[in-house]
């Protein structure tokens, strides 16, 4: 009897233990954070403002792979709500907005060359725009709206053109036998800056928007790329490799006060490129392998706010901000400002760093 009874003891310890087990197990499961497919909605960030400056807000489109080739995706400026607007095997990348947040273009490889397409802000309504012999890239939007500026090959060499916003009307702006790209309105329409080779490196110029007057705008030795005006028109952000790395620099529209942007936290082996401004000028949105892999970055141009947006395994590139609603209606857009004359120039808070 006395066995008889331990065993009992024994085997109901058992079950006590694994009743107990499974309960854990059911709670553990419960309690792990769900896997994401890759199109889910990233969880949002709390990204505080620099005090008396607003938080990040609008949406950013963006260029991602998580889905295994380039796509185009939008999110809220926070990383919130992630959605992919495009879905097709061939690569679609440079998205832009509208100035008023309504529309997209973007270029895609989906008929065998690069042309360039616009979409709603929803992803419905695609839109071919051009159809060259050759490679048409770097599409950027007139600050009314009414045309786009881009990059072609479809006279033999990579040029400035423009053309309406529906496709027609292209002309070329820029002549030279040397690579012409990259360009962007200043915010008044005025004026074009872009990157060209035609002395030998990368260097930035600024032209009037019919393409006449180009004149380079830094005087150093170095390879520049990727120029974009502030919103207020005085500054221009840019890439170079300066300092022996890949970086975001300011200077002003006149090519002087040149500094950088952002503390790099790996020289020599991360990159930073493909900036925006955010509508306001307050953030810049950018790219960044920071954290070993192309993500989309904002910081605060105050100082002090880096936030990694995309935090994905694959690569995460090309934002464009707007300032809009949920609904894809308009919120604002980019501000026309005049810009200051040469010469001015607004002062923003940079990394510390040596002067270049």
């Amino acid at each position: 009897m006395a066995l008889l009874q331990k065993l009992l003891r024994v085997a109901g310890a058992l079950a006590f233990g694994a009743v107990s087990l499974a309960m854990i197990s059911a709670l553990l499961i419960f309690n792990r954070p769900p896997t994401l497919p890759s199109d889910a909605p990233a969880p949002m960030q709390d990204i505080p403002a620099v005090a008396g400056q607003a938080a990040p807000r609008g949406r950013i489109v963006f260029v991602s792979e998580r889905n295994g080739n380039p796509e185009i995706y939008v999110m809220d400026a926070n990383g919130g709500s992630v959605r992919r607007l495009t879905r097709t095997t061939a690569v679609d990348d440079s998205p832009t907005w509208s100035p008023d947040g309504r529309l997209i273009a973007f270029v895609s490889e989906r008929n065998g060359g690069r042309d360039i397409y616009t979409i709603n802000a929803s992803g419905s309504g695609l839109q071919r725009l051009t159809r060259s012999a050759g490679r048409d890239d770097s599409p950027a939007w007139s600050p009314d709206g009414r045309r786009i500026a881009f990059v072609s090959e479809r006279d033999g060499n990579e040029e400035i053109y423009v053309m309406n916003a529906d496709g027609s009307g292209a002309r070329r702006l820029t002549n030279n036998t040397a690579k012409d790209l990259h360009p962007t309105w200043s915010p008044d329409g005025r004026y074009i800056v872009f990157v060209s080779e035609r002395d030998g490196k990368r260097k930035i110029y600024q032209m009037g928007a019919d393409g006449s007057n180009p004149v380079r705008l830094s005087s150093e030795d170095n390879t520049e790329d990727q120029p974009a005006y502030a919103p207020d028109g005085r500054t221009i952000l840019f890439v170079s490799d300066r300092d022996g790395a890949s970086r975001i620099y300011s200077m002003n529209i006149d090519g002087k006060n040149i500094r950088p942007l952002l503390e790099n936290p790996a020289p020599g082996a991360a990159v930073d490129n493909f900036h925006v401004w955010s509508p306001d000028g307050e953030w810049i949105a950018f790219t960044s392998t920071r954290d070993g892999n192309e993500e989309i970055y904002v910081a605060s141009v105050e100082g002090g706010i880096v936030r990694n947006l995309t935090r994905n395994s694959a690569a995460d590139r090309q934002p464009s901000w707007a300032i809009t609603s949920p609904s894809g209606g308009s919120g604002g857009g980019r501000p026309t400002l005049t810009p200051t004359p040469l010469g001015g120039g607004r002062q923003i808070a940079v990394a510390p760093s040596k002067q270049p």
